[in-house]
């Protein structure tokens, strides 16, 4: 009543090599997406971070009753959040008088900070972000750009307390917020 079926279970070496040859396609068109989620990553925490310092700075700013500076220094890729004096001062007075610090990523640049009042590229000594005593800022865009090429700005906006993460490069007279009644 049985009946013995002598049939071999397994695969050729054909669907074997045609299987790996789909595989490594697969993972070829994969990685540079992979790659480029990475980079793009390392560039959204960057500006997540730059978002939770200005927070701080507005804080500081609140608790201290003083007017301060968040201020980037381009050789060491450090913000520093510095108060506002009278007097000239040098870069490592500034520094050393500096309550919050914060470095980029090495893969991150700060390309620019745009405000209501000037322009500034990265590296002039006047790049910053000014925080008034209760802790309002000015209108401004702060641009970021990954090793891929990729690009985020931080845009702030004074009194409402946002600070919102855009992707691309949005020029601050670019930007428009819409708010309901």
């Amino acid at each position: 009543m049985h009946s013995a079926v002598d049939t071999e279970q397994g695969f050729t070496l054909l669907e074997l090599i045609i299987v790996m040859v789909l595989i490594s396609l697969t993972a070829s068109f994969a990685l540079p997406k992979i790659q480029s989620s990475l980079y793009s990553d390392e560039l959204s925490a960057t500006a997540q971070r730059f978002v939770g310092l200005v927070t701080e700075a507005a804080q500081e700013a609140r608790a201290r009753h003083s007017t301060f500076a968040l201020r980037f220094n381009a050789e060491t890729k450090t913000f520093l959040l510095v108060p506002l004096f009278t007097g000239p001062e040098t870069e490592e007075e500034r520094a050393d008088k500096a309550y919050l610090r914060a470095k980029l990523e090495e893969s991150v640049t700060l390309t620019g900070i745009e405000t209501r009042q000037d322009k500034t590229g990265a590296g002039s000594d006047d790049t910053g972000i000014l925080f008034t005593s209760k802790g309002y800022t000015q209108k401004a865009a702060i641009h970021f750009e990954g090793d891929d090429g990729a690009r985020v700005t931080v845009m702030l906006s004074p009194f409402l307390g946002v600070a919102r993460i855009l992707e691309g490069h949005v020029a601050l007279e670019e930007d428009q917020i819409t708010l309901n009644r």
